[in-house]
């Protein structure tokens, strides 16, 4: 059932190149189709199709949850989210304190401590790498 829904809501907005909220209903119908197919009656295909159908479209006409449609229109949601990350974005010599070097995290003056570490356990002269070519 669920499989029939994501396909039919995506074919179907990927056919009509809108997203909105008759790909869901669509989706909504064909997943009721499928749920209402164990009665082998056709009113039943067809009427628990139109319930789901109905069931689904209306709520994510409504936004997708309960309390009713809180989304802005006049916001670009790419935008929002840019914002969020960068309010939310810790120092990176807090993140290496907490987390350590290593794992793509290193903080300032890492190059050169690695140069030094290598030359001294293993007697190896690393050369020196510009700071935009790592």
């Amino acid at each position: 059932m669920g499989g029939a829904y994501e396909f039919t809501r995506l074919a179907s907005a990927n056919l009509r190149e809108k997203d909105d909220s008759w790909n869901p209903t669509l989706g909504g119908f064909f997943a009721g189709a499928v749920l209402g197919l164990h009665f082998r009656r056709l009113p039943s295909v067809l009427g628990h199709g139109a319930g789901a159908a109905v069931l689904l479209g209306v709520f994510d006409y409504t936004g997708g949850v309960l309390t009713g449609y809180t989304k802005d229109p006049e916001v670009d949601e790419f935008e929002r989210k840019q914002a969020l990350r960068k309010n939310r974005r810790r120092p990176i010599q807090e993140t290496v304190d907490e987390l350590g070097e290593g794992r793509g995290i290193y903080g300032p003056g890492y190059q050169e401590r690695r140069r030094e570490r290598l030359r001294d356990k293993y007697g190896l002269e690393v050369p020196a790498v510009p700071p935009g070519e790592s």
